[in-house]
């Protein structure tokens, strides 16, 4: 027997990301670790695989100004950068700032998105927004990371619930005939989990990922000291938001509704529907179908 038929199969970066996508994002952190240590020993494969799924998002409360996210867009090393203070959290040497006029950009984003997570999510919603240089000039384009973490515990019937949207802006320029056409591209990501019970449906447990894209092209005067910018972004994210909601709500969680009512509930007699979980049971083994 050769040595590679000793060990298994070799995992491919599909099937452990697709591996990953089956198991439930309420654990997140333990899924990603499970993974990585069984594909440890091959460090192409576990670097390509941690830089394309992990997106855990945590925070550092050492900034005496206030609570910020810690995620890829504003780490050097084990470090990671205060969109507040713009300081490094442990203190770092040589590290990665932002250009005079982007870390302006960037306060005036962090706090127009202080207001819109106060109006769309609860006020301990934690929202920190970082931009970056894609080139050696402004004219190169630049990437905005816009993070938002609300997390619930033991609110109306919810025993606990987090929604995590990381969404990640681009923008690059095209100029000609003097001006400036500004191109935003847009990747929104949301984690959503939440965990309830009661006696009528027991207890459940429902987690998931949605991804989406947009982009649209505006005119603008300026690189970065444009109010257009800010605009155009704030629009960009609360209308791809609004939409994600709107799917979760009319299709995920309506869809998961209707299956707990007919296999838990009878909405008729207002107890547990046995009878209809039974017959459910089984279509599954291949029995006979349900009445309606």
């Amino acid at each position: 027997m050769t040595e590679e038929e000793q060990s298994g199969p070799n995992p491919s970066i599909k099937e452990c990301i697709q591996l990953n996508q089956l198991m439930p994002i309420m654990d997140i952190d333990k899924n990603i670790d499970a993974i990585s240590s069984v594909i440890y020993d091959n460090d192409d494969l576990l670097n390509e695989f941690l830089q394309k799924v992990d997106n855990r998002t945590k925070v550092c409360k050492d900034d005496e100004k206030g609570e910020f996210i810690m995620c890829e867009q504003n780490r050097d090393g084990d470090s990671y950068r205060s969109p507040i203070s713009n300081k490094y959290f442990p203190p770092t040497e040589d590290a990665k700032y932002p250009s005079a006029p982007l870390r302006q950009l960037e306060e005036t984003l962090n706090k127009m998105f202080k207001i819109y997570v106060r109006l769309y999510y609860s006020t301990s919603t934690i929202c920190s927004v970082y931009c970056w240089e894609l080139g050696e000039s402004l004219s190169e384009g630049y990437g905005v990371a816009v993070l938002i973490k609300n997390s619930l515990t033991d609110q109306k019937k919810i025993n606990s619930g987090s929604w995590d949207s990381s969404n990640l802006i681009t923008v690059t320029f095209d100029e000609s005939s003097g001006k400036i056409q500004a191109k935003y591209n847009l990747i929104s990501t949301v984690n959503l989990a939440m965990s309830f019970s009661s006696k009528i449906c027991g207890k459940v447990c429902l987690s998931g990922t949605i991804a989406r894209s947009s982009h649209f092209t505006k005119e603008v005067k300026d690189y970065t000291n444009d109010e257009a910018h800010i605009g155009n972004i704030g629009v960009l994210v609360e209308e791809m938001e609004n939409s994600i909601r709107n799917t979760l709500d009319t299709v995920y969680l309506t869809k998961s509704k209707q299956i707990i009512d007919t296999a838990r509930y009878n909405p008729t007699e207002g107890k547990p529907g046995i009878a209809q979980a039974n017959a459910l049971k089984e279509v599954w083994k291949g029995g006979a179908p349900v009445n309606k």
